[in-house]
């Protein structure tokens, strides 16, 4: 049996890059954020990323000229992201460890985003609110709130399982998946079993418990109203593409575009 790692993304982060490289267009999405801020009429510079991971929204997000903040409780993660940004042209992107539930920055953003469904681990609508709060009083009157969530109505029932198997930089990866929608919570735990291996001898195996909350476009939409936002914007999208599809029940990820309220 593989061990239990402590805590999501904990022994996971040394392989996250790995695992996600051909799995998530990380260029695409910031090219679809630009969209966004065409759309929507801004032109922004600071950008703060929630659950900014290893950093790969924010790498090429400073390559194009934005001053970037991101921030995470994963130390794992942000060491990994820091590594990463001594590659990148100055203005680097600045990374501090926190809690996206409640957060002080000393500073305001024109754009606020929380990629790849990170927004799902706060468990609680209370959780979720106070993270829109936090968010509202980091933004500037005119700028946005864009962030992906996951979609109960579109989840798998229970049980799922999947896998996945890559060979990169020596290394054989294997992870199995088995996630239990729950419909009566909307929570979706997931457990993951990793395997690691380097010319067919095992090096690594551990497993991984996360919990994902998914919500509907209508409980998003009253939460960021509860939290001084309008929702102006709910798109389908996937790991590779995402547009101005509206999202419909049958979304399982669906990126959302609010604005603090009052601003046209």
């Amino acid at each position: 049996m593989a061990s239990e790692a402590r805590g999501p993304y904990g022994r996971f982060a040394r392989y996250y890059d790995l695992i996600y490289h051909d799995l998530v267009d990380y260029e695409g999405d910031v090219d679809f954020l630009e969209a966004v801020f065409r759309r929507y009429r801004l032109r922004p510079h600071m950008i703060l990323d929630l659950g900014c991971g290893t950093g790969n929204h924010d790498l090429p997000l400073a390559r194009r000229g934005y001053a970037v903040t991101g921030m995470d409780r994963s130390a794992g993660m942000l060491a990994l992201a820091r590594k990463k940004s001594t590659k990148v042209p100055r203005p680097r992107p600045r990374f501090v460890r926190g809690d996206m539930r409640r957060f002080d920055l000393g500073r305001k953003f024109d754009a606020a985003i929380c990629m790849f469904g990170a927004i799902g681990y706060l468990l609680t609508a209370r959780d979720l609110g106070s993270c829109m709060r936090s968010v509202r009083s980091h933004l500037n009157p005119d700028g946005l709130f864009i962030f992906e969530f996951w979609q109960g109505s579109a989840a798998m029932p229970a049980p799922h399982r999947s896998w996945i198997r890559l060979a990169r930089r020596g290394l054989e990866i294997v992870r199995l998946d088995e996630s239990r929608y729950d419909p009566r919570t909307g929570r979706l735990p997931v457990d993951f079993h990793f395997f690691v291996f380097r010319h067919r001898r095992s090096i690594d195996k551990f497993a991984e418990h996360h919990t994902i909350q998914t919500h509907s476009v209508r409980e998003v939409r009253d939460l960021l109203r509860r939290a001084g936002f309008d929702l102006v914007g709910a798109f389908a999208a996937t790991n590779i593409a995402k547009g101005f599809r509206p999202a419909t029940k049958e979304s399982f990820r669906v990126m959302a575009v609010a604005r603090p309220r009052g601003e046209s």
